[in-house]
């Protein structure tokens, strides 16, 4: 018999990510286990009415520790725990980046320590997890959105572009006419590729952005009403949110393309699901998994990231990134072969670890 679980993620709303993010794991545990959907900022997990369940799965995404979902996820456990105390906890393939602060240390803990399985997808991850308190060992998974083409069923389409995803903060008025990466742009150029851009939430994107790449094309009609640099947050949030809920494929965004760069997870990981020479160009915290996937950096550009950043980190920055296009450009058929192989090996092992976590739902 199937089993039944609450299921606590950040769901289509405010991030494409998270919105690729909840219908390949919805996908993956498709006849192993009944989900009973919560978006993390709803009111209330636990509703009057509601068929009874003893497990609670959280994940996958970014909602557990130091972020804007983490406050939501805590406050609503705390408001209901005399419920969720007798419960059974499960985490799934959330982010842990980040020791917890010390308000939301003791809210942490007494997930972590009714966890009966912990499963994340950054080796990282599972470090930050040991140093938190009584804790489940961690095991690690690689996400599924490594295998969003099957999952989904998207099928993989090749076109002359390099999709990047950048912070906003790289382009400011005052450097946008001499951008070091129009460097980038003119090389890519040179090879016969267009470079387009990928918004998957507020901070990738503002119009000094845009002007040099233009959104991809599945999104450029969809999104062009949420990317008015004058509106206020509010506003965006929602046009964003209505085009996501009208989004006819958030698996398909990473397709038509050859090669990407990425600063979010989810604006890197999911292009080598179709085995497209992709490079993470993110936060320090998450360069150790292009490592833990596929065995070395060569799905890494470790260009300079802060803000501001100076003239020189942004040279740096165009200077790595051409770098890597042409180590892209001069390996693509071997790397493509390379990541479908290792991706193969990887679907065994996480189709493995889903029927492991169904069996040990109460």
């Amino acid at each position: 018999m199937v089993k039944r679980a609450l299921w606590i993620t950040c769901g289509p709303r405010g991030n494409a990510g998270d919105a690729l993010l909840h219908e390949v794991t919805r996908a993956l545990f498709d006849g192993l286990v009944e989900l009973d959907f919560r978006h993390v900022s709803d009111a209330a997990y636990l509703r009057r009415g509601d068929k009874r369940t003893d497990n609670v799965i959280i994940g996958p995404g970014g909602l557990f520790v130091q972020t804007n979902s983490s406050r939501h996820l805590h406050a609503k456990l705390a408001k209901q725990w005399d419920e969720f105390e007798r419960k059974t906890f499960f985490l799934w393939s959330t982010g842990v980046l980040q020791q917890p602060t010390e308000d939301e240390a003791a809210a942490v803990r007494r997930v972590t320590s009714r966890a009966r399985r912990i499963v994340v997808r950054a080796t990282k991850e599972a470090e930050l997890l040991r140093k938190i308190g009584p804790v489940t060992d961690p095991e690690w998974a690689p996400c599924a959105s490594l295998f969003t083409d099957r999952l989904l069923d998207v099928p993989n389409r090749t076109r002359d572009v390099v999709v990047v995803n950048l912070d906003g903060f790289l382009f400011t008025a005052e450097n946008a006419a001499t951008h070091p990466l129009r460097r980038f742009a003119r090389h890519a150029n040179a090879q016969g590729l267009e470079v387009r851009s990928m918004v998957n939430a507020s901070g990738d994107f503002n119009p000094w952005l845009l002007d040099l790449f233009p959104p991809i094309e599945i999104d450029a009609a969809r999104f062009k009403a949420a990317l008015d640099p004058s509106l206020p947050g509010p506003e965006f949030h929602r046009r964003f949110n209505e085009a996501l809920a009208a989004h006819p494929s958030y698996g398909a965004r990473y397709t038509d393309c050859r090669f990407a760069f990425g600063k979010r997870l989810h604006g890197w990981l999911p292009f080598l699901a179709f085995d497209k020479p992709a490079a993470f160009v993110g936060m320090q915290a998450r360069r150790g998994m292009p490592r833990d996937y596929f065995g070395d950096d060569t799905f890494l550009c470790a260009v300079p990231r802060r803000n501001p950043m100076s003239q020189a980190q942004l040279d740096a920055t165009a200077d790595g990134m051409i770098a890597k296009l042409d180590e892209f450009v001069a390996h693509e058929d071997v790397l493509a072969a390379r990541v479908a192989e290792r991706r193969e090996e990887l679907w065994v092992q996480l189709q493995g670890q889903a029927r492991a976590l169904a069996d040990a739902l109460v």
